[in-house]
């Protein structure tokens, strides 16, 4: 499963509100010359520019992945901004997909990360670090091919 976090919801909460905000007061600045539809246009162009700055922000997050004798350390989120920590007497497996890493836990619980929002190549350093940390600690590795059907 997908993890959307408060954080994640306050985002977009906060990104509905920006937008109803701008187009209230464009509309209420603009609307007044007679015959001029530019209100409309206004907000969605800001919109447009916010979305790119986040893109952008999101493109350039930091991303690392960390393992010691003790623990897996992860921080791949664009809201995280505590890095996370599975135990590696916990595992017992781990999936490599194209777009995501399952984490099997010896109790059957199943820990999904996402990572197909990132760039092509951090994905690929992401997952390579990943399948090299498993295979010093003995932790059995499956990599899930995509195969068009």
């Amino acid at each position: 499963m997908e993890e959307r976090g408060g954080r994640y919801k306050r985002y977009l909460l906060t990104l509905g509100i920006i937008f109803i905000v701008i187009s209230v007061i464009s509309f209420l600045l603009l609307h007044k010359k007679e015959g001029t539809s530019l209100w409309v246009f206004l907000p969605i162009v800001i919109y447009i520019l916010l979305f790119i700055y986040f893109a952008y922000v999101g493109y350039k997050t930091k991303t690392f992945i960390n393992g010691d004798d003790h623990a897996l350390e992860y921080q791949f989120g664009f809201f995280k901004k505590v890095p996370e920590k599975i135990i590696w007497q916990t595992l017992s497996k781990v999936k490599l997909g194209p777009t995501y890493i399952t984490f099997t836990k010896r109790t059957g619980k199943k820990k999904t990360i996402q990572i197909g929002w990132l760039p092509y190549a951090k994905v690929k350093d992401i997952k390579s670090k990943v399948q090299e940390i498993c295979n010093e600690k003995g932790i059995e590795v499956a990599v899930a091919e995509y195969t068009k059907a």
